[in-house]
């Protein structure tokens, strides 16, 4: 098991608060080996947990690279909790112990996330605090909505039905953290562009299927 450094400069010390692809890059390093738990990662991040957490399960449905059959559905089910209990209003994540408990290596989570630090990069260029009453607390009532929709369209099983539910997730969670709501509007428009998308699969999908089948 590891210990990992809390990744929050929003404690008090005067630190500023370090980039989210410097903290997704510190955590795919260090010894391949070693286990991390959800409650380390929920520790780790500290005041801005919630939407670190919904980035870390977003993302390896937001990069276009191979990953495990299934694992969309997988994803989904903590972000639907995460969701569920920012539209309640609670001001910290929750995990059932058995889910908080698990531990996975090091070098599975890097292999999910670490593909993903170049393009975060590249967001953090035009990301800035703006607009803060759609990232405060009523703000964050409205990211849980987003996410929570999104995650249902992602838990989905429809080829192709991944990439844009995820984008909408990741923005809306990226503006929560940087306190951007540019972000939250483009996760907003992110989300009328992923329902139509999912909408348009099912509907194609199933015209096939009877044209198969009828």
């Amino acid at each position: 098991m590891t210990t990992l450094p809390v990744f929050n400069g929003e404690n008090g010390n005067g630190e500023t608060p370090r980039k989210v692809s410097e903290i997704i890059a510190a955590l795919c390093a260090g010894d391949p080996e070693d286990r991390i738990t959800l409650h380390d990662l929920i520790h780790a991040f500290g005041l801005r947990a919630f939407g670190l957490a919904i980035l870390v399960f977003a993302l390896p449905n937001g990069i276009p690279a191979p990953i495990a059959p299934g694992l969309s559905a997988v994803l989904g089910a903590p972000l639907l909790l995460l969701a569920a209990q920012m539209l309640f209003g609670l001001d910290h994540p929750w995990f059932p112990q058995s889910w908080g408990e698990r531990s996975y290596r090091r070098a599975d989570v890097a292999k999910l996330l670490r593909p993903a630090i170049p393009v975060l990069e590249k967001i953090e260029r035009y990301v800035k605090p703006r607009h803060a009453r759609l990232t405060g607390q009523r703000g964050r009532r409205l990211i849980g909505g987003i996410v929570l929709w999104n995650a249902l369209l992602l838990s989905l099983p429809i080829p192709f039905g991944n990439l844009l539910p995820a984008w909408a997730i990741i923005l809306a969670a990226f503006g929560q953290v940087e306190r951007d709501g540019v972000l939250v509007i483009a996760s907003l428009g992110a989300s009328v562009v992923a329902t139509g998308w999912v909408w348009f699969l099912v509907d194609t999908s199933v015209s096939i299927l009877q044209w198969i089948f009828g």
